[in-house]
């Protein structure tokens, strides 16, 4: 077992959760328990739900993939043989697979030689973005640590991407997408709730540590030319976060201590729909009307042009 504190863990080990005598709370766990239920964030727990299998997706292997390549630590990437590939260049012949399989087993990534040269393009370019941001060179010595301790009487931990040396400096968090626009940055911390992991992240490491952290994202694009944001949260942001936060540790302490870990809640939803739903309709509502009093026909009669030809109507 773990003591609180920065530790240098494995990952299979640290999402296993194999850390404490009891289960302990993740930014993930907590998200699933704010955004869905109790009950999500104990089917996602390996040591909760006897069920539980790890995902595995392509998706998955390009983010780890970049992760070692840009953090300089974690899983190693290994290059499938071109010869095992079918003819298309699909890894789907027997051969292939079985590759693949062996090279999991031992923790290693794979993946196709152009994806390896692709993740090292990436790597280059946020080496340079990084720099030009001023963000620098991320220690590998300083990155993949894992915080653990103990909050409001729950064990919570984080595997934080990169933790600079000068406790000054903020904790680093690197993230693969397809669009690292700034706006459509803030539309991810929304709709994955990074808010909360973000404020877990700098809560965690605050209680292990002693440190006041701040928290900063790194959203880098997937294909050329591996454009690159450096994104933070203002105060407001991580003062709703950590609401929301101190909301999933009591969840999640009291769902260990009872054993139940409630989902949605029973009974019939009445739904009241957005005003801007509504609004939208009424909108259409009064351009068709304004189009009749203008031309005397139906906005239906003027679309009539582009419908399809039937057969009855061809004869």
């Amino acid at each position: 077992m773990f003591e609180a504190g920065i530790h240098r863990i494995d990952a299979a080990t640290y999402h296993a959760d194999e850390l404490r005598d009891v289960p302990t709370l993740s930014s993930t766990l907590a998200r699933l328990i704010i955004a869905r239920s109790p009950l999500h964030a104990w089917a996602a727990h390996p040591r909760l739900n006897p069920d539980w299998q790890p995902v595995e997706r392509k998706t998955f292997d390009i983010g780890t993939a970049a992760h070692r390549a840009v953090l300089g630590v974690g899983a190693d990437i290994v290059a499938i043989p071109e010869e095992l590939l079918a003819v298309n260049g699909a890894a789907s012949t027997k051969a292939a697979k079985a590759f693949i399989a062996e090279a999991r087993e031992a923790g290693r990534v794979p993946l196709k030689r152009a994806e390896v040269e692709m993740i090292e393009e990436m790597a280059t370019r946020a080496r340079e973005l990084l720099d030009a941001a001023g963000v620098g060179e991320l220690d590998p010595e300083r990155s993949e640590l894992t915080a653990l301790a103990e909050i409001d009487g729950v064990w919570c931990r984080a595997m934080i991407d990169n933790a600079p040396l000068d406790p000054t400096q903020p904790i680093y968090d690197f993230k693969t997408t397809t669009d690292a626009n700034p706006e459509a940055c803030m539309r991810a911390v929304i709709n994955y709730g990074y808010d909360m992991q973000a404020a877990h992240y700098c809560a965690t490491w605050k209680a292990a540590t002693g440190e006041e952290r701040g928290f900063r994202f790194i959203f880098q694009e997937k294909e050329p030319p591996f454009e690159l944001s450096v994104i933070e949260l203002d105060e407001e942001a991580m003062h709703m976060a950590g609401r929301k936060l101190r909301r999933a540790r009591e969840l999640w302490g009291r769902c260990l201590e009872s054993g139940r870990w409630p989902g949605y809640p029973r009974g019939v939803h009445r739904l009241s729909l957005p005003a801007w739903f509504h609004e939208r309709w009424l909108y259409r509502e009064t351009q068709e009307a304004d189009h009749k009093a203008r031309t005397g026909r139906d906005v239906f009669d003027a679309l009539a042009w582009q419908a399809p030809i039937t057969t009855g109507d061809a004869a």
